[in-house]
C-alpha cells in the first residue's frame, strides 16, 4: 500500500501544508484528501478525519494509523532526508511529544483563520 498523508481536502490550509510537505519531502507517500478516499478501509470515521491529519502506511493487518503531530513526525521520519529525523524523533519523546500535540492542537483550532476552511 502506497503511504499517505489523508487530510481536509475542504481545507486550504490542509492542502497548503501538504503540498509544502510533498515539494521538500517527496518520497513514496500521497496527499490523500478525506473527501476522496474510502475511510472506511484506513478504519477512519468522517470526523476522525476532518478533525486532524492522518498518516497511513502498511495494508491489511500491518495497518499503521498516526494522527495530527505524530502523523507529520512519522511521515518526517520515513523520508530519506537523514537531517530531518533528529526533528522528527522529538514529537515521540514525552516532554517535547505534549508540547507538538499542543501546537498541533492550537493550529489545527485555528486553521479557519490561516485560510479558507470550511471544516474549521
Amino acid at each position: 500500500m502506497l503511504l499517505q498523508l489523508v487530510t481536509d481536502g475542504n481545507c486550504a490550509f490542509c492542502q497548503a501544508c501538504a503540498q509544502w510537505l510533498l515539494r521538500h519531502f517527496p518520497g513514496d507517500w500521497v496527499n490523500a484528501p478525506n473527501q476522496s478516499i474510502d475511510l472506511k478501509l484506513i478504519g477512519i470515521s468522517e470526523d476522525q478525519a476532518n478533525s486532524k491529519v492522518w498518516y497511513i502506511t502498511g495494508s491489511g493487518e500491518d495497518l499503521k494509523r498516526y494522527s495530527g503531530s505524530q502523523a507529520v513526525a512519522k511521515l518526517l521520519l520515513d523520508q530519506p532526508k537523514k537531517w530531518i529525523k533528529p526533528l522528527a524523533v522529538l514529537a515521540f519523546v514525552p516532554v517535547t511529544k505534549q508540547i507538538a500535540e499542543l501546537l498541533y492542537f492550537l493550529i489545527s483550532k485555528n486553521r479557519r483563520y490561516l485560510g479558507t476552511c470550511e471544516t474549521g
